[in-house]
């Protein structure tokens, strides 16, 4: 489901995280949305100890607050809506902040924003 290149990126990302301890914020790589339901990721790193988690945040769909957190990617890429819908990648998605940056916005606004 995601693409090589952006995986390599998330790999890097977890590595130089893992390495500074945790501390380093990182642009976010990648944005999956649920184009039926409305839910969205935007992750952005591997866990550079097992490659099926991804780090991230999460908007769920029923009035709850975003998570932060790790994400298994055999799930989102199995993941189906009650439509029985696949999760799609926005295509459009460009990072300019950090996750760390955005998280407030998430919050307030209710929404992973297009451009973060």
């Amino acid at each position: 489901m995601i693409p090589k290149a952006q995986q390599d990126l998330m790999l890097e990302n977890g590595r130089l995280s893992e390495e500074s301890g945790g501390r380093l914020h990182r642009l976010p790589v990648i944005k999956i949305v649920s184009l039926d339901t409305g839910a969205e990721w935007l992750l952005s790193e591997i866990s550079p100890q097992n490659h099926a988690l991804a780090f991230g945040v999460f908007m769920p769909t029923d009035g709850s607050l975003p998570l932060l957190g790790w994400v298994s990617i055999p799930e989102l890429c199995f993941n189906r809506s009650r439509a029985g819908r696949l999760l799609d990648i926005d295509a459009d998605f460009k990072p300019t902040r950090e996750i760390s940056e955005v998280a407030p916005e998430i919050r307030f606004v209710g929404s992973i924003p297009s451009k973060p």
